[in-house]
């Protein structure tokens, strides 16, 4: 896949590092060659309530995992001081979600039993590729070809806090 200009891209092995409780940063991520990104504190209530959770890159920008309304969800987003830069969405699948920029789009899906826990090994799918395998146990990503940043950032955030009302898209019984 050819990135498009100014589209940030990580590629091989990268760790989300817990570095502080207070403060900024919080967490930091980590590739091959350093440092990626410094992110300020989680919660649910921040992302889909509040002002969003904070990131810095490594070159000094700045963007914020924030919410928005997308038909009847609240769906988490990636957001600059220039726009919106990824938005994410439910799928038709319990805990399986569509990821999506403006010049690329992915399938998260988790490997393995969906149940009250949350699976510990997912997928980032381009159609039916595997493009990246993400741990969540571990926070790591492993992707083996140039994937957007955004596209790790949010799919940790869905994997974290889920999407509010995402169950009601399950087809139900008719109890008639």
């Amino acid at each position: 896949m050819e990135a498009p200009a100014g589209t940030r891209l990580i590629q091989g092995s990268v760790r989300f590092q817990r570095v502080s409780h207070l403060g900024f940063p919080t967490e930091e991520l980590h590739g091959d060659g350093g440092l990626i990104a410094q992110l300020g504190r989680d919660g649910s209530l921040r992302i889909f309530f509040g002002r969003g959770r904070r990131i810095q890159l490594a070159d000094g920008t700045e963007w914020r995992i924030k919410s928005i309304t997308s038909g009847r969800h609240i769906v988490p987003t990636i957001q600059s001081a220039e726009g919106r830069i990824a938005i994410s969405g439910p799928l038709y699948a319990k805990r399986s979600y569509g990821l999506n920029g403006k010049d690329w789009g992915y399938s998260l899906i988790p490997l393995g039993r969906v149940g009250l826990r949350n699976p510990g090994l997912w997928a980032l799918r381009r159609h039916e590729t595997e493009v990246a395998a993400i741990d969540f146990h571990e926070r790591l990503v492993h992707a083996p070809e140039p994937l957007p940043l955004a596209a790790a950032l949010l799919a940790f955030a869905v994997i974290t806090h889920g999407i509010p009302g995402e169950a009601d898209l399950m087809p139900t019984r008719d109890s008639a």
